[in-house]
């Protein structure tokens, strides 16, 4: 059998470390994400639509601090400067691009 080429490569995010992520503008926040077929070369960003659509100036870079494996994904965001604080009733979407291809995204944070 072929080996899955990125594009059909699962990356399925379950839960985040907390339950609402609240990122303050200008500053580092750290969190996790747990799930399954996490793996170097994907990108992790934050997205107002569920279908990663509508991306929010908030960076994301992997926590090297921190270990990471297929499961379990730890981040830093910092979300730029001047962005206006989020709807606590419509939180933002923790996505996942993989070869430029949406693969998932989880509802669950807050710029504050």
């Amino acid at each position: 059998m072929p080996a899955k080429s990125g594009d059909q490569h699962e990356i399925d995010i379950k839960y985040l470390s907390d339950k609402l992520v609240k990122a303050a503008t200008d500053k580092s926040t750290r969190f996790s994400l747990g799930g399954t077929g996490f793996i170097s070369g994907m990108v992790v960003y934050i997205a107002r639509n569920s279908d990663g659509t509508d991306e929010v100036e908030v960076e994301i870079c992997p926590d090297t601090d921190a270990v990471s494996t297929s499961k379990l994904w730890p981040v830093i965001a910092k979300p730029a400067h001047g962005l206006k604080p989020t709807d606590p009733e419509n939180p933002l979407w923790v996505a996942i691009k993989l070869n430029n291809q949406f693969k998932d995204a989880y509802q669950g944070f807050l710029v504050v």
